[in-house]
């Protein structure tokens, strides 16, 4: 690590970084965005699917698109979608908890997801006394990654310089905003894919962090 920009903060993405994205997690979420999206909007069929893809390319997620172009209430739906059962997908990882027990750094959580569905998640990890903080969409104005208003509310609230982080996440997307911010960046990705180009370095699971920080 640079002696002039050392690293302080690590700041990791939620759903399908801090746990396998094969756990189905993400999926039982966009389940529950089709039903809000059918029974507020009356839409069915591939009109669901084509205007969640469009809000998410167009403003980061279905939300920021539901709330700019229906006036949706964010609680309500954060709430509504993250309605979903974990118990019998996540369970405690002991060594995901004693890597980030090791590691020297501050930790810290930004998710495009609400406070309570962060909070659940990492309870059913067992990880949550290894965060320092939970940055959700209600605490950053529900401005969603990867628009960089986002991450700089997080670093101001912090009170850090982007040099001094490592954010890891899942979407390269998000990673391209954090670099540059000039944050170091890491993809979480198991398998990979040729539908989107990156350059970040990548590792398969999130237990491989520490290989990185190695000296």
């Amino acid at each position: 690590m640079s002696r002039e920009n050392p690293l302080t903060h690590l700041i990791f993405d939620l759903d399908d970084t801090l746990y396998a994205p094969n756990l189905g997690v993400v999926q039982r979420v966009n389940a529950r965005i089709d039903l809000f999206i059918r029974e507020h909007l009356g839409l069915v069929g591939a009109d669901v699917d084509t205007l969640r893809e469009r809000y998410r390319l167009e403003h980061g997620t279905t939300l920021h698109g539901l709330m700019l172009h229906h006036r949706i209430e964010p609680d309500v739906y954060l709430a509504d979608v993250h309605a979903i059962e974990l118990d019998d997908v996540l369970a405690p990882d002991p060594r995901l908890n004693a890597i980030l027990a090791r590691l020297p750094y501050e930790n810290i959580v930004f998710t495009n997801g609400s406070a309570a569905h962060a909070e659940r998640v990492l309870d059913r990890l067992a990880i949550r006394e290894r965060f320092a903080g939970v940055f959700s969409l209600d605490r950053v104005g529900y401005v969603p990654k990867p628009r960089p208003e986002a991450f700089q509310t997080v670093l101001d609230a912090l009170g850090i310089e982007a040099e001094h982080c490592m954010f890891i996440d899942d979407h390269p997307d998000n990673l391209d905003t954090a670099r540059a911010l000039g944050m170091r960046t890491v993809l979480v990705r198991p398998t990979p894919r040729d539908d989107q180009a990156h350059d970040h370095p990548t590792i398969a699971s999130v237990h491989q962090v520490a290989d990185l920080l190695a000296p």
